[in-house]
């Protein structure tokens, strides 16, 4: 038999076989419809949060906002979290051949949280969430919808507490780094100013006054030394006598005068009497040649100069021992100088990484403020999940389709596998390309009653088995529903 050509020849074959083929055809469609009913349901419930940055954070409260939203997620997902969900909600029950690491795994395949960034196609606008879509499939609606509004309520607490708990471990560790770096300048002022009290008399703003006193002191050790020099030419002046003066009388003469006033002394007075003592040195002091007696009014003036002089001469001794210490003071300035630079450099070196340190203490505590009041970044919810009426599709018709499609092709390959079997010329066209002949003459084929009723027969237990299978299967299709 060659190929079937026409609509005749293919209508002929299909009443020929037609019960093999209906047979084939109903239990091919069958097994894929059994198939697609042993699919199990999908119902997806979505979920979605806005996020709502407000301007009172000034955006600081956006700044990590992705990567806080990444870790809540990650504590979603989280083994123990997961489990927990599977456990109150009694999921994959229907599914005991799953074990525990499949089940995991499964309902995190059936779980989605996506971010939507706030601008789309700009570099790093990633960072930047607008909002969040919870995306839940489930085999029960019910369970879909609850899964899904527990996971918002998870982020919505978890981003609350992350947040609260960044903002008090930020303020905590700032604060300890603002105390240490003030109890780091407390010490160092200390230092400075127990330096500065050590050295107090070589500190750069005393050079002025230091330098004054010096010049001060030098120029009263000259009047000293000039004031000395003139006492002592007048003492001498007065000792020696000068024309003004008169000079003094003859030591002889001088000499009888103390011996009669030593004896009148010595008759009216003790031995031991100090008048009579200081004419006994006088008289001595004349015999040694020691000294002159001077008159009365010039040995005072001479006494008096002299007294004059051991106060210039204290006075000196005063300056000459001030000057080197003033000199010992200028001469380590510079090098006090050089050492309070250096404390001023090292203070200055903590102040700057301290004033930073407190100017982020006072962002991070009122943003704290900001989100204890409720005027921080926010997190909406949008839309919450409701139980799905109908099911997603899940692939039960797409199997049911591709099933009868495979049916009926396995029926037609079984009709034409049974007319390969039995081949029949049956057209001139086919007598002539196989026999290499032109038939000469050709007469319809009448069939006899016999045939015709086993024809009808046959169309018969086609279209028996084809209803019997559209029962079979519209049975299948309301027990198991839609």
């Amino acid at each position: 038999m060659g190929p079937i050509v026409g609509w005749h020849e293919l209508m002929g074959m299909l009443r020929r076989r037609g019960p093999v083929m209906a047979t084939v055809l109903v239990i091919c469609a069958l097994l894929a419809l059994f198939q697609a009913m042993a699919l199990p349901r999908a119902y997806q419930a979505i979920a979605m949060i806005q996020v709502q940055p407000t301007l009172l954070s000034g955006g600081v409260d956006n700044e990590d906002t992705a990567n806080r939203l990444r870790l809540i997620e990650q504590r979603i997902m989280a083994r123990s979290n997961v489990l927990d969900m599977m456990s109150r909600y009694n999921l994959y029950e229907d599914a005991p051949e799953l074990n525990e690491d499949e089940r995991v795994a499964q309902f995190r395949e059936d779980v989605r949280i996506n971010f939507i960034s706030a601008v789309g196609g700009i570099p790093g606008a990633e960072m930047d969430v607008s909002a969040l879509q919870v995306t839940v499939r489930a085999g029960r609606s019910a369970d879909a919808a609850n899964i899904a509004n527990d996971i918002v309520r998870q982020i919505l607490s978890g981003n609350a507490q992350a947040r609260g708990r960044r903002l008090a471990d930020l303020v905590d560790t700032l604060q300890s780094e603002d105390q240490r770096a003030l109890q780091e300048i407390a010490t160092l002022e200390a230092e400075v100013l127990a330096y500065r009290n050590a050295n107090i008399d070589r500190m750069p703003e005393n050079l002025e006054y230091l330098m004054a006193e010096q010049t001060r002191l030098e120029s009263q050790r000259s009047e000293l030394i000039r004031s000395l020099q003139e006492l002592e030419r007048e003492r001498l002046a007065l000792e020696v006598g000068t024309p003004e003066l008169g000079r003094p009388a003859p030591v002889a003469q001088q000499l009888r005068v103390l011996e009669v006033d030593l004896a009148q002394a010595r008759r009216t007075l003790a031995p031991d009497h100090p008048e009579v003592q200081r004419l006994e040195r006088q008289i001595e002091s004349l015999r040694a040649g020691e000294q002159q007696l001077l008159a009365p009014g010039l040995s005072r003036q001479v006494n008096l100069i002299r007294d004059q002089v051991v106060a210039l001469d204290l006075e000196r001794a005063d300056i000459e021992r001030r000057l080197p210490i003033i000199k010992a003071h200028v001469a380590g300035i510079p090098a006090v100088s050089e050492q309070l630079a250096d404390y001023a450099r090292r203070l200055a070196a903590l102040e700057v990484p301290r004033a930073a340190i407190a100017e982020r203490l006072s962002q991070a505590q009122l943003d704290q403020r900001l989100v204890s009041g409720d005027h921080g970044q926010q997190m909406v919810l949008l839309e919450s999940a409701t139980e799905p009426e109908y099911p997603m599709s899940s692939g039960r018709r797409r199997v049911a389709v591709l099933g009868l499609g495979l049916s009926l092709a396995m029926s037609l390959l079984s009709g034409f596998a049974l007319e390969l079997s039995r081949p029949v010329l049956r057209t001139r066209a086919q007598v002539k390309k196989f026999l290499g002949v032109e038939p000469i003459s050709m007469s319809p084929y009448r069939p006899s009653t016999r045939a015709q009723l086993a024809q009808r027969a046959r169309d018969v237990a086609s279209l028996a088995i084809l209803g019997s299978g559209a029962a079979v299967a519209v049975a299948i299709v309301l027990q198991n529903g839609s």
